[in-house]
């Protein structure tokens, strides 16, 4: 524990090695919890690689020895030490929006019988699916609005990887899992964890505040089986073929997908890439919009995003840098209009590299133009995109990463852009890359087959900070508590006297419009979520985010 503990503190001092023109602030936005699943995962650093990788450079994840301990089960998560250490964490680190939970596996591992009737197993999984959201009702009581990711597990492989020390297979440490199990094939314990995940699915679907992303194949479908099963069924599948989320059932998750400690090689654990391909594809499908701020938005696609060259011509994909002697420039649009009137303080953009020929255009300086409504005559991509002046022009920071086809860069827009950022009009974006490169980088654009790797606007309302400064006094003249808040909220207004109050939802819809009664307002009627109460006075008009649990 104590190495564990060593090795997690030093990763978590080191640097994000992610290119950026500006400097970022890390900020913990994940806390590990579980077992060893969530161990490994914080040894291998699989969920920093992954949050870099997608443009998230500057979030990180937490944990300790306490919290992700290897052979841990539900009931050993119900014990005040572990209580009350997840209690302690979240409490110190409010930044924190997500609890990735990995805990179960021990549970079932160590109790079930491929003999058992479905009845007994049903009272097995029940016992546990009650410890499990025993714990999931502490962790958002102890920190209200947090959300709570049940990562779930891959399929093991005790059949193979134990049949290979023939005759001598007692040996191996995992053999009496297997033998207390009553040696089930790959179809039965696979079965088992599938059925197991979709009852966590059901249970998830019903509370927004879980998250769940069974992936039970997806080491048959990043590894493959390059060669033969060595035991029935036998065959070979290349990777990138299993269909996801199943893959094959009565198929082990790949040998070579299992980690392993030089004299053997386990039959549940993963290697190091398989934990780091598991947190990618979490974050394909959860972490990468979920660590987005008050909306994000992705890109119109079709003939409203593509890009545009020097020479006039136009491209439905979307491409930066240089090809001869033409320069190619990326046109984006995104409807805004969906967006409450609030204004912007903070916006960023996500793009997903495709390939690159040449150098890359990414690694040098960026423009970024902005125009609130289009640059041309109509929204669509048209020749004269490529010179149009727009509303303004400046440098954004650059950060996530652009190492290799299938990682994400975030372009922080400047200050000086935001306030053309409005829900008037549609906003297009114009990037370009002034320094002739010698290369082209083409992003990912196919939105109708891949809409999660489109770009992406990432908003986060408020004033501009070109605006703070005077908006900061008459701002402080309003509160509202409790936030996060179950139902009544108070509001000290002081010398304002407020006229009406808006309930607007993060799409910008307007629920209610309404007069503060003996200065409460009730959200009970709403459904858990963020808002935003829009104060007018007889002076002034002044929005406040609030979270309904």
């Amino acid at each position: 524990m104590k190495r564990f503990l060593l090795i997690t503190i030093i990763s978590l001092l080191a640097k994000s090695n992610s290119y950026s023109q500006c400097t970022e602030t890390d900020v913990t936005r994940v806390l590990l919890v579980g077992d060893s699943w969530a161990n490994f995962m914080g040894i291998d650093q699989a969920v920093n690689i992954n949050l870099e990788k997608w443009g998230h450079s500057n979030y990180k994840f937490l944990t300790n020895a306490i919290l992700a301990e290897n052979g841990t089960e539900t009931t050993d998560f119900l014990q005040p030490a572990k209580l009350n250490e997840i209690a302690a964490q979240l409490s110190a680190n409010p930044s924190i929006k997500i609890v990735h939970l990995s805990i179960g596996g021990n549970d079932v591992l160590n109790e079930w019988e491929r003999t058992w009737s479905t009845a007994k197993t049903d009272s097995l999984l029940d016992s546990v699916y009650s410890r499990l959201y025993t714990l999931i009702d502490f962790i958002k009581v102890s920190s209200p609005g947090v959300k709570v990711l049940w990562s779930g597990y891959t399929y093991p492989n005790f059949g193979e990887i134990i049949e290979d020390l023939a005759p001598f297979q007692s040996s191996h440490p995992f053999y009496p899992t297997w033998e207390g199990m009553d040696f089930p094939d790959f179809s039965e314990i696979n079965g088992l964890l599938n059925y197991f995940s979709d009852t966590i699915a059901a249970l998830a679907a019903l509370d927004p505040q879980v998250e769940f992303v069974k992936a039970t194949g997806l080491m048959q479908y990043t590894f493959g089986q390059p060669t033969n099963l060595g035991v029935p069924p036998g065959g070979n599948y290349p990777a990138m073929t299993a269909p996801l989320p199943l893959g094959y059932p009565d198929y082990p998750s790949p040998k070579n997908s299992m980690r392993t400690y030089i004299i053997f090689r386990d039959c549940f654990h993963l290697a190091p890439q398989g934990y780091i391909d598991l947190l990618d594809y979490h974050t394909r499908k959860f972490y990468q919009k979920a660590l987005m701020d008050d909306q994000y938005l992705i890109s119109e696609g079709g003939t409203r995003d593509g890009s545009v060259s020097s020479a006039g011509s136009i491209n439905s994909s979307m491409q930066l840098g240089t090809a001869g002697s033409e320069e190619f420039s990326i046109v984006l649009s995104f409807n805004t209009t969906t967006m409450p009137d609030t204004g912007v303080s903070k916006a960023s953009i996500f793009l997903r590299r495709q390939n690159l020929t040449g150098n890359n255009p990414i690694t040098g300086t960026l423009q970024v133009k902005i125009m609130s409504g289009n640059f041309g005559t109509t929204v669509d991509v048209e020749s004269g995109d490529y010179a149009a002046s727009g509303n303004a022009m400046d440098t954004p920071c650059q950060f996530g990463s652009t190492t290799d086809d299938g990682h994400w860069v975030r372009l922080e827009l400047p200050a000086s852009l935001l306030p053309y950022i409005t829900h008037n009009n549609i906003t297009q974006f114009i990037i370009s890359a002034p320094a002739l490169s010698g290369g082209l980088v083409t992003f990912s654009s196919d939105f109708d087959s891949d809409p999660e790797l489109a770009p992406v606007l990432n908003l986060t309302y408020g004033p501009s900070s070109v605006s703070v400064a005077e908006n900061l006094s008459q701002s402080q003249q309003i509160h509202v508590y409790p936030n996060p808040t179950f139902g009544n909220l108070v509001i000290d207004a002081g010398t304002l006297k407020i006229q009406e109050v808006k309930i607007i939802n993060l799409q910008g819809k307007e629920l209610l419009a309404t007069r503060p009664h003996k200065n409460l307002i009730d959200l009970t009627q709403f459904p858990s979520g963020v808002y935003f109460l829009k104060f007018i006075s007889d002076s002034q008009i002044i929005t406040k985010k609030v979270i309904k649990n």
